[in-house]
């Protein structure tokens, strides 16, 4: 492997490392508001899609704390 290579797959490496990292924070998550834990997982892996679907995530959630909040 060559430096050029190497260097290339370093932001790669670290987008995957933080993906898993949000994959395991979303299973928890969507274990607590009652979504499917595989497919949050999954979504949260994948390099690109997880950005996009972080915007998901933080909406749901605040839908899911108001609801709480409104069933007091």
């Amino acid at each position: 492997m060559n430096e050029a290579m190497v260097m290339s797959l370093a932001p790669l490496l670290m987008f995957s490392l933080f993906g898993i990292l949000f994959g395991i924070g979303n299973y928890f998550l969507a274990k607590r508001i009652g979504a499917n834990r595989l497919i949050w997982v999954l979504l949260s892996i994948i390099p690109i899609v997880n950005f996009l679907f972080m915007y998901y995530v933080i909406y749901k959630t605040v839908y899911a704390i108001l609801d709480r909040l409104n069933n007091r």
